[in-house]
């Protein structure tokens, strides 16, 4: 299950705003994914440092991030929220010091039976 949001102009100066939760690919046997079920990526695909404020929006899911990313840069959070299987989790964002907050959902676990583990993804880029 892959579930995809493009949002365009928060705040006025950020472009090309992606938020998604993404199936994980399953490793084979006795491998670890590359990236566990309830990772969470912030990636600034732009030129210039933005801040970022993630939190989860249920507090039974006490996971935050509060950092600046670079431009070009990755920020990475493996298992970041945990959450039982065919939980939904909330999260939201804010991209720099103003803004509205932007709302994605994931399913950390993977849903009912057949859902992989997801993670969740936000790729913006500063454009002012």
């Amino acid at each position: 299950m892959i579930r995809r949001r493009y949002l365009r102009g928060i705040g006025g100066c950020f472009g090309a705003i992606s938020v998604s939760g993404c199936a994980e690919i399953l490793p084979g046997y006795n491998q670890d994914p590359e990236y566990p079920g309830g990772t969470l990526i912030v990636e600034n695909t732009g030129d210039r440092p933005v801040g970022v404020s993630v939190n989860t929006k249920l507090d039974r899911y006490d996971a935050s991030l509060d950092t600046e990313v670079a431009g070009g840069e990755m920020i990475v959070r493996r298992e970041f929220v945990t959450a039982e299987k065919g939980d939904i989790v909330t999260l939201e964002a804010q991209l720099g010091e103003t803004g509205d907050k932007l709302s994605f959902q994931f399913l950390p676990a993977g849903g009912d039976t057949d859902s992989p583990p997801e993670v969740a993804q936000l790729a913006f880029r500063k454009r002012c």
